[in-house]
């Protein structure tokens, strides 16, 4: 009979080899990677401009929520087609298209067989060079995000991330979410979507990946007639990041009605995308928090039956990051749940990891890396996010490799480098009175009334 609890030994594993590219940078600026591969069974078109929630900040107004808002309106009617329109045009191409954007970057793409790629190339041009943003359309998504928006006050998981995410970044470009807020949100008007894209979704800010089956060179002429009058510009808005942070825990507290559990949000500065550590620093994040069988987890959940599961996180961006850890807790226990946390970012800086779970790491990573290359949407993805971080070409290709050459040494020192258990950020939603109780021995708890 197979002991679930033992982890099963794993072979050692064989290089996977990414996918050979080749890159093109066309006269406007626009950058073009191409896997031409025909084991992949359609064609993925993936367009993705280098602006996101990031420059929400900048565009001013209040109007916070206007990237991700212009990306979700890009296919609700250009000047010749209505949303329906295009949405027929998909259909019939046997197309799926899905845009959106997040804090560094805004995108759209499409999937379909060759033979209907032309038609796909076609629609998702038109949508970025000739987008009319209807306004009865706008309002219409405009009411949905409102009322998404309006029913996450109730959600105890978001209330804490929010309010982590505004002290972690207070008066900077990512502290607000891509979303936006209630209030926000009703001020965007059709005018601030033209403005914004007229001002980011340029040529110089335009990075394309095409995967799977297609004619390499009738799809790059394509692409290249396409955005011929779309001249050379580019954007970029900066911002300095102070990347300091204080020698103390701080506790942050909002109410969530009705809690019988603990909504919980802890952690600290993190890394930016493009640091030189990075894979060290995934490494030790899935060892201490990033998988169903790392070290918080089985304490909180396995150990100590305080939650149905806890995750850690380094968000990296492109110009700051974050480290979280984020889990749902029984309410009378708490503090406790964050003493165990503290108390495992302690130990994985003070005691050297054994073989074993160095080994069991490594083969979770490895076995989970080719399943992120199975789809072309999946690769054109990791190709865009290396060109927009600025990573080596050959980042892919020596993944593994140097996921295998880490080390106990190696993950101790990044531990004392990147994890800083007396800098704590400790935000906590649920029962106020309950959980400021709990929480005194920490000294100072600032209670927040509520997020925008």
């Amino acid at each position: 009979m197979i002991d679930r609890k033992i982890m099963p030994s794993g072979k050692v594993p064989r290089d996977i080899k990414f996918p050979e590219f080749k890159k093109y940078v066309l006269p406007n600026g626009i950058t073009v990677f191409f896997v031409n591969d025909k084991s992949y069974p359609v064609a993925t078109i993936r367009y993705l401009f280098k602006t996101g929630s990031y420059n929400d900040f900048f565009f001013g107004g209040e109007k916070y929520g206007t990237a991700a808002l212009t990306a979700e309106m890009i296919n609700k009617g250009t000047s010749t087609k209505n949303a329906l329109s295009i949405a027929e045009q998909i259909d019939v191409a046997g197309g799926v298209f899905s845009s959106g954007a997040g804090y560094d970057a805004s995108y759209l793409m499409a999937t379909s067989l060759y033979s209907n790629f032309d038609s796909m190339i076609d629609i998702t041009t038109e949508m970025i060079l000739d987008h009319s943003f209807p306004e009865d359309e706008l309002q219409s998504k405009k009411e949905q995000l409102i009322n998404m928006l309006i029913s996450l006050q109730d959600d105890g998981s978001y209330l804490a991330e929010r309010v982590f995410k505004t002290e972690m970044y207070r008066n900077t470009p990512y502290q607000y979410d891509p979303d936006g807020y209630v209030n926000s949100v009703k001020n965007i008007e059709r005018t601030d979507l033209f403005d914004f894209s007229k001002n980011y979704l340029i040529s110089g800010n335009l990075i394309i990946a095409v995967v799977g089956d297609f004619d390499e060179d009738s799809v790059l002429q394509k692409i290249e007639r396409k955005f011929s009058d779309l001249k050379s510009e580019t954007k970029i808005d900066e911002f300095e990041f102070i990347n300091k942070e204080e020698d103390k825990i701080s506790v942050y507290l909002i109410e969530k009605k009705d809690a019988s559990q603990t909504s919980l949000h802890v952690g600290h500065k993190g890394i930016k995308r493009n640091n030189v550590d990075f894979i060290n620093v995934s490494f030790l994040n899935n060892l201490l928090g990033g998988s169903f069988t790392s070290r918080i987890n089985k304490n909180l959940r396995e150990k100590n039956g305080l939650t149905y599961g806890a995750r850690t996180s380094f968000n990296a961006k492109m110009y700051s990051g974050d480290f979280s850890i984020e889990t749902e807790v029984n309410l009378e226990k708490t503090l406790f749940a964050v003493e165990e946390i503290i108390k495992e970012l302690n130990d994985i800086r003070e005691i050297i990891v054994n073989d074993t779970e160095l080994e069991e790491t490594k083969n979770y990573i490895t076995g989970n890396y080719p399943l992120q290359l199975e789809t072309s949407n999946g690769v054109s993805g990791k190709l865009l996010s290396m060109e927009l971080y600025g990573l080596n070409e050959n980042y892919y290709n020596t993944f593994l490799k140097n996921i295998n050459l880490i080390s106990g040494t190696d993950v101790i020192n990044t531990a004392k480098k990147y994890l800083y258990p007396g800098s704590l950020k400790i935000v906590a939603a649920g029962d106020v009175k309950k959980l400021k109780k709990q929480f005194s021995k920490f000294g100072n708890v600032e209670i927040i009334d509520k997020v925008k």
